[in-house]
């Protein structure tokens, strides 16, 4: 059990210390995600989440016609 601590403990330092700008909070749930894209401007923690917002934001202005 304390190596697996210790192993989580590390694989979660290691992306905090080396660039803290890449973790995250996704916009629809609050989860907290390390942040792996190219240009590191992601806003969801997973496609799930992307995909309801953005389908819910088109369902919302086809309303608004």
């Amino acid at each position: 059990m304390h190596r697996i601590k210790a192993y989580t403990a590390g694989g979660l330092a290691h992306p905090l210390c080396e660039d803290p700008g890449r973790i995250g909070r996704c916009d629809r749930c609050g989860t907290v995600f390390v942040d792996t894209s190219r240009n590191g401007r992601r806003r969801f923690c997973s496609a799930r989440c992307a995909n309801s917002t953005h389908v819910a934001d088109h369902r919302k202005r086809r309303r608004l016609r």
